[in-house]
């Protein structure tokens, strides 16, 4: 729903593939220190438009502790059953189901060429909200790549608005809402048309990470929230450049949210920031070579430094012997972005991704919710808990398995 004017979003993609490899589930998700759990991702059809669930077992049929298989009635399970019971406990927590990712972005080059693509897109995307009990759509497509791409994307998100807004006059609920996950290279965003997307998006997840990473010849700092002066070659790219880039287009500040990283990127055979590097290693979490899941940092067995750069919104660790270096937020620079955040006026900030977090004082979701003033902070608007349309017995009926009655 529409973020609340001076209440803050706090919002964390969690992947659908988390329940596997990460062995990260639903119900571990520390939902009082969000506001959106945005669930990454959905696929598109090139050839037809339609969205669709990408790992049905994870999102429909997994059985968590509790859930009864042979209950009467065609039941929904699975992830999408767990969010839907988190958001009948804590209220003002929406779930959004975000669509392309790096997976499936392709997909969306000839959907939007096409007007009846992207009306099937926006038809079926609405379908997935009414059916699995969301309350919103992101699009994650970084990818445009002209000035008549940037016009059809905003005819995408025109309808897919519409149809939304269509949904919710008729199940009389609030407005649902839309989001897209904004890239902050200038190489990426240059051709986007911001005040025609800004009319028809709640909020733009700025994706504040990936800055850095094998395609440079430096390492760098993958996060930082401003350029570094004194080492340019660290920070090819910086959030505050993107930012202000964003607000001098014509976007509402207040619908801007800044992503975070919950991982950290690695860089072999350097000398620290800024200075060449062969590769990224061999090492990573769950077998993903140079990415490093937050929870895992620092590496056993490593003898690194960790070095905190308040003056440029970063952080790394170096293991000098090793000469390997891994660029990652710690709680103090994820502290000092919320501040950022706060003194701009954005809406509030964004993770990915939930399950690579910390617990306890060594988290950033939390060292962000604690500098916004602790939970009272968040945005408090409801979410929506009746969606009369579904096609799931027990969703209908508010996630029960006695459907008996309804």
């Amino acid at each position: 729903m529409h973020n609340s004017r001076g209440n803050t979003i706090d919002a964390s993609k969690i992947d659908t593939q988390d329940i596997y490899s990460a062995k990260y589930l639903v119900t571990d998700i520390p939902a009082s220190n969000l506001t959106h759990i945005i669930y990454a991702f959905a696929n598109i059809s090139s050839t037809t438009g339609e969205v669709t669930l990408s790992d049905k077992y994870a999102d429909l049929q997994f059985l968590y502790p509790g859930d009864d298989a042979s209950a009467t009635g065609t039941n929904v399970f699975g992830n999408i059953k767990q969010l839907f019971l988190l958001k009948k406990k804590q209220r003002n927590l929406k779930t959004m189901i975000s669509i392309g990712g790096g997976t499936f972005s392709s997909n969306m080059v000839p959907v939007l060429a096409s007007e009846s693509l992207r009306e099937t897109f926006a038809k079926s995307a609405v379908d997935l909200v009414s059916n699995l009990g969301f309350d919103g759509i992101d699009i994650d497509y970084e990818s445009i790549s002209s000035s008549a791409q940037a016009e059809q994307f905003v005819d995408l998100l025109n309808k897919t608005r519409a149809t939304l807004d269509a949904f919710a006059a008729n199940i009389s609920a609030p407005p649902f809402s839309l989001s897209f996950a904004a890239p902050m290279g200038s190489s990426y965003y240059d051709l986007l048309d911001f005040r025609g997307m800004d009319k028809f998006l709640d909020f733009w997840n700025l994706m504040g990470y990936a800055y850095t990473g094998s395609w440079n010849t430096d390492s760098g700092h993958q996060a930082s929230l401003y350029n570094s002066s004194t080492n340019p070659m660290s920070t090819p790219v910086d959030s505050n450049t993107g930012i202000n880039y964003y607000i001098s287009q014509g976007v509402t500040p207040s619908k801007l949210v800044l992503g975070c990283p919950l991982y950290g990127a690695s860089f072999n055979n350097t000398s620290g920031p800024g200075k060449p590097f062969e590769g990224l290693g061999s090492l990573g979490s769950f077998g993903q070579a140079g990415i490093w899941n937050y929870n895992s940092l620092p590496i056993q067995g490593f003898n690194a430094t960790t070095v905190e750069l308040p003056e440029i919104g970063a952080s790394y660790s170096y293991d000098a012997k090793r000469r390997y270096m891994i660029s990652y937020d710690t709680p103090k620079i994820a502290a000092i972005k919320a501040e950022y955040a706060k003194n701009m006026g954005l809406g509030g900030m964004m993770w990915w991704e939930v399950s690579m977090d910390k617990t306890g004082i060594s988290s950033l979701i939390s060292a962000v919710v604690e500098k916004y003033g602790g939970e009272g902070a968040l945005d408090q608007s409801l979410n929506n808990l009746n969606y009369p349309t579904s096609i799931y017995d027990n969703l209908r009926a508010g996630a029960s398995e006695d459907v008996s009655n309804t």
